[in-house]
């Protein structure tokens, strides 16, 4: 079952008016633009900490692992 909570936020003017000028023009509402919007964010989140995660893991030193390792596999870009 897909529950929907109500919730209450204040936004500058300026950015209400420009997510309603956007909202018509692609000829969605302001609702829809801020469910995507938030959905992208957590979506983002998510995919920055598995990124963050395989670096640690990459880039963690290992009993007998040296740099030539590193650039063997070409990581020494890694985080860029």
């Amino acid at each position: 079952m897909n529950e929907n909570i109500k919730t209450s936020f204040v936004l500058p003017k300026s950015i209400y008016l420009e997510l309603k000028r956007r909202a018509l023009e692609e000829g969605r509402t302001v609702r829809e633009l801020l469910i995507e919007a938030i959905v992208e964010y957590l979506a983002k989140s998510r995919r920055e900490n598995t990124r963050r995660r395989l670096i640690e893991l990459v880039t963690t030193p290992y009993p007998g692992a040296g740099p030539e390792d590193y650039r063997e596999y070409e990581y020494e870009d890694i985080g860029r």
